[in-house]
């Protein structure tokens, strides 16, 4: 009679299988099989998939091409909140479930969202650079926002963009924001006053902090026309999406002065470039994609891959599934209750 071979998951943007041992802890006793490799390309990573039930991804590509060529693939698990490196419908479609963590590392963003607005209004970068070249007074005094009395205007009032109306308010700030998928009742209930438009955000706002999903509506959200709009004296902060922000516009709004700053942990291309015009500036901090990171998050979530994917092999749906409409759009490739 012959092995029925164990329920495969890939992680085939790494090669450090040590740094998934929280994973394979849960899923290997369970009876399943977890597989790291590095894919450097599509043709390699659908070769390293081939006999895999579940793919668990940080950034990677799946679109309808892709996922036409993985016929076994059952599941497919996103490390974290956003889904715009993955074609839901077309996984959808095809049978493929989609999980993923929507209150995943909330209080970690919003707290690096804080801590990027406050490094770049504080002159965190200027001053601790000259103080360890031995100039204890070396930038001066610029000019520096109080924060405290001042409007934070938010993009996307979401779970994450409520924590940071918490913290913004623990400032002595006032809050704003601006989701048109939100009634009334949720900004009220979150303590933020409703903006109609993203133009009166921007034209209100003495600070503004993105916390938008990447779509085709918000791709380069921050163009040109928009930093035009902005306050000169404005810090802007994206811990969101990249993309959301036009990287060359941004550029062209710092070296022209008409914004003050930006606190940037997300970039249009990642990894940055060393390069990158944007690591010249003394009013612009850095940090690379690290908002979500924490112990307690990282493991955190990394348990609640490990169960999930345990749960699926046992035939239940994932608790957080991103499938289109609803559950019973898809059609999964095994029987789930």
């Amino acid at each position: 009679m012959p092995t029925v071979p164990p329920f495969t998951a890939v992680q085939s943007e790494s090669n450090d299988p040590a740094w998934f041992a929280i994973e394979r802890s849960i899923i290997e006793p369970a009876g399943g099989r977890v597989v790291v490799q590095r894919a450097t390309s599509t043709d390699e990573r659908v070769a390293l998939l081939q006999d895999a039930q579940c793919v668990l991804v940080s950034g990677a590509q799946f679109d309808g091409p892709v996922l036409d060529r993985l016929p076994n693939l059952e599941l497919i698990i996103r490390y974290g909140v956003g889904l715009d490196s993955l074609d839901v419908p077309a996984a959808t479609a095809r049978g493929v479930v989609v999980a993923h963590y929507p209150d995943f590392c909330q209080p970690e963003v919003a707290n690096h969202a804080m801590m990027l607005l406050l490094a770049v209004a504080r002159k965190l970068l200027p001053h601790d650079r000259a103080m360890r070249q031995g100039n204890y007074r070396g930038p001066g005094m610029p000019v520096v926002p109080p924060i405290t009395g001042e409007t934070l205007g938010i993009v996307a009032l979401g779970a994450i963009g409520r924590e940071v109306a918490v913290r913004a308010r623990a400032f002595g700030m006032h809050v704003i924001a601006f989701d048109p998928y939100l009634d009334v009742a949720a900004f009220a209930e979150a303590g933020v006053e409703r903006v109609a438009t993203f133009e009166e955000l921007l034209a209100r706002a003495d600070h503004i902090t993105v916390h938008a999903p990447l779509t085709p509506e918000t791709h380069h959200l921050f163009n040109r026309a928009a930093f035009a709009q902005m306050k000169p004296t404005a810090i802007l902060v994206n811990t969101a999406r990249g993309p959301i922000v036009e990287e060359a516009a941004l550029v062209e709004a710092l070296r022209e002065r008409r914004i003050a700053g930006a606190g940037m942990d997300v970039f249009e291309v990642e990894p940055v470039a060393a390069d990158s015009p944007l690591l010249a500036f003394d009013n612009v901090a850095v940090t690379p994609h690290a908002a979500f990171y924490s112990e307690a998050s990282n493991q955190q979530i990394k348990e609640r891959v490990g169960h999930t994917v345990v749960e699926f092999m046992q035939g239940k749906w994932p608790t957080a599934f991103a499938t289109v409409p609803n559950r019973a759009a898809v059609k999964p490739k095994r029987v789930l209750r």
